[in-house]
């Protein structure tokens, strides 16, 4: 089924549709559909993968664009592999442009503690009115991410003696994104 990496380009605002054609071009044939969420990036609703499972060796960039790069690293830290996860997110993390949050924020409420570790490193690096912004608009979102946090805390954290929640980084991170939205529970 070749039309999956087509599917990809939706995760990207309509502005970027060119861009992200030529980044995804770069993309083998991948036959795993995934399964997407979707959220609004200023006047857009995108549709993130929850998982893709190209081979990152396989993905030839030699010829993007700093800006299509960007796109590819973006896609990869929806990748099945946490490390892969991990490693594009330390690239996209500065990136701060409109349509990095979702993807920043989506690996929040997931279970890799280091991954979690790398946001909240970065805090003071993603610019709050970009994240402010995304926030606020999707603010089912946010409660989700919120839900997942706090349900993998109960899972891993609490259960094995470690009843602290301010030690779990997702926490931090999270009372750092309602700050911006304004919320101060």
């Amino acid at each position: 089924m070749h039309h999956s990496n087509d599917q990809l380009v939706r995760a990207f605002p309509t502005a970027l549709r060119d861009n992200a054609v030529l980044a995804l071009s770069a993309f083998p044939e991948n036959s795993h559909p995934s399964s997407t969420f979707s959220v609004c990036v200023a006047d857009d609703v995108v549709a993130l993968p929850y998982r893709i499972y190209h081979d990152p060796a396989l993905i030839d960039t030699a010829l993007l664009t700093s800006l299509q790069n960007e796109l590819v690293d973006c896609l990869l830290t929806r990748h099945q592999d946490g490390f892969v996860r991990q490693e594009r997110l330390t690239r996209i993390i500065a990136g701060n442009h409109i349509w990095t949050p979702p993807f920043v924020v989506q690996l929040v409420g997931e279970s890799i503690v280091e991954i979690v570790r790398v946001v909240h490193q970065n805090l003071g690096n993603l610019d709050s009115s970009i994240y402010g912004q995304f926030l606020r608009m999707n603010p089912k979102f946010l409660a989700l991410t919120e839900q997942r946090v706090i349900s993998y805390w109960n899972c891993y954290y609490r259960n094995h003696g470690r009843d602290e929640r301010n030690e779990y980084a997702g926490f931090q991170v999270l009372q750092f994104f309602k700050a911006l939205v304004g919320d101060r529970r």
